[in-house]
């Protein structure tokens, strides 16, 4: 039974993690270095909370930050039953921070890690607990966003995947549980493949950054363009990620330009430019973009699809779930399977052909897209793809 929750980290993911807990009814212990960290953390909750009195979503403010105690000792964890991290993505400050929790808390307690991009495995390590250390990550900003991936380990049990599923659903989350870890977990992984393909569009000169984010917000429908969404989440993140997953044996498609503006210290709207201008560091305006495009939807995502049908083909989650993570935690209008389907998986197959014969390994289509079309299951015009329709 859990009925407190400790959070390490009051940054922006911390804290907003640390609301969510209390507003599920949960006693919260909020953990960080600095009483500076804590206090900004504590402003934060405060406004959010307020914010969330004045649309009538919730009748007391005071009663919800009550359940939230502030420290910068791990003894306010002692009696927690589950603990979630959320401190910066370095390895050895997680080990440091789990095996300080490992020592605080109870033998039941689960420890779970927000990160999204570390082997959950490389931070269980730490812990003398391997079989209750899980990755649960939240979206930004955690009090709005409905979706969390649910990783575990190579040592995670089954009991610890499943009162993390349940623990997701009380907080008023959407869980979606991997089989088995994978680097970049659902979401970054299909995020990269979507930035991989379009810029390659633009470095081999088939199409404009423009032309491509008009395919993918007209057509599409998506609320950003790729270079658009990009910008909003912060070029070095992009590059960070992109990183991650290569250097842990994603096939990388190379591709020079987000590099290149992180270098020139052009990092999207944080930074007051990436791929686009905005109109002061740190403010976002909706970028103009012309209103058609001759990107072909079904090239622009047939990356992506390709890497979310071998996660299928393999196991690690359905058709399902990698739709729930789009639309969940991407603000899709709907899924890529469903959208693959809509244009059509022979489509995305002649194109995932087109390029890997031009010598872009990623592109190299599974054994699941073509099994599928070669079944005349191409999506829902026959009524059958990666759904049934």
């Amino acid at each position: 039974m859990i009925r407190k929750i400790a959070v390490v980290g009051a940054g922006t993911m911390g804290h907003g993690i640390a609301e969510v807990a209390a507003l599920s009814g949960f006693e919260v212990a909020l953990i960080d270095v600095s009483w500076d960290f804590l206090n900004r953390a504590k402003e934060r909750i405060t406004d959010s909370l307020n914010k969330l009195a004045e649309k009538k979503q919730i009748n007391d403010p005071n009663a919800v930050l009550q359940k939230i105690e502030f420290n910068t000792s791990y003894d306010i964890a002692k009696d927690a039953d589950f603990a979630i991290e959320a401190v910066p993505e370095k390895l050895e400050l997680k080990k440091t921070v789990f095996k300080t929790l490992d020592s605080v808390m109870g033998s039941h307690a689960i420890l779970a890690t927000n990160t999204s991009s570390i082997p959950i495995s490389d931070i269980a390590e730490a812990t003398g607990r391997k079989q209750k250390v899980i990755g649960m990550h939240f979206f930004n900003p955690p009090v709005i966003m409905k979706l969390v991936e649910v990783i575990p380990s190579k040592y995670t049990d089954q009991d610890t995947v499943d009162k993390t599923v349940e623990l997701a659903k009380k907080m008023n989350k959407i869980p979606v549980s991997l089989k088995y870890e994978i680097p970049g977990f659902v979401s970054n992984r299909i995020f990269i493949r979507l930035l991989q393909e379009a810029c390659r569009e633009v470095e081999d000169k088939e199409a404009t950054i423009e032309e491509v984010d008009s395919t993918a917000r007209n057509k599409l429908k998506l609320p950003m363009g790729l270079f658009e969404l990009a910008d909003y989440v912060g070029l070095d993140v992009v590059v960070d990620i992109w990183n991650v997953l290569t250097t842990r044996g994603t096939p990388d498609v190379k591709c020079s330009m987000f590099k290149a503006k992180v270098e020139e210290k052009n990092l999207g709207v944080k930074s007051g430019k990436g791929f686009y201008a905005y109109p002061a560091p740190g403010k976002y305006a909706k970028v103009q973009l012309p209103d058609s495009s001759k990107v072909d939807p079904s090239r622009l995502i047939s990356l992506a699809v390709n890497e979310a049908s071998w996660m299928v083909e393999n196991g690690i989650v359905s058709a399902k779930d990698v739709d729930t993570v789009m639309i969940y935690g991407f603000n899709f209008p709907k899924g890529l399977m469903e959208m693959a389907d809509e244009v059509g998986l022979d489509n995305i197959l002649r194109n995932l052909e087109d390029i890997y014969s031009k010598g872009y390994q990623a592109y190299k289509p599974t054994n699941l897209i073509k099994s599928l079309v070669s079944e005349g299951k191409t999506g829902k015009n026959k009524g059958e793809g990666f759904h049934k329709y």
